[in-house]
């Protein structure tokens, strides 16, 4: 399924039209897409920036122990029953 784009046209002023156009080239990007990750940078609210540090479930890391030294990798196996993930050890 494709993404809805709506198309639209914008003027620079040419010092910044010269900035962007070098920035894609650096990342060989089109210069859409740079403007895009601006204006979605520039467009970001509080709300999308997530507060880690008063997240009430990242304050719960390391109060427990499960005895299991494969948890980090292998949580989708011990909550959802999926196929263990190699990790080397043991």
């Amino acid at each position: 399924m494709a993404i809805a784009e709506k198309r639209t046209q914008v003027y620079f002023p040419m010092d910044l039209y010269r900035k962007v156009e070098k920035k894609a080239k650096k990342e060989s990007k089109s210069m859409a897409a740079v403007v895009r990750e601006a204006v979605d940078k520039y467009t970001k609210n509080e709300e999308d920036v997530i507060d880690w540090e008063n997240d009430p479930l990242s304050k719960a890391v390391g109060i427990m122990k499960s005895g299991l030294g494969d948890l980090s990798v292998n949580h989708d196996y011990y909550l959802y029953g999926m196929k263990k993930k190699k990790t080397g050890k043991k």
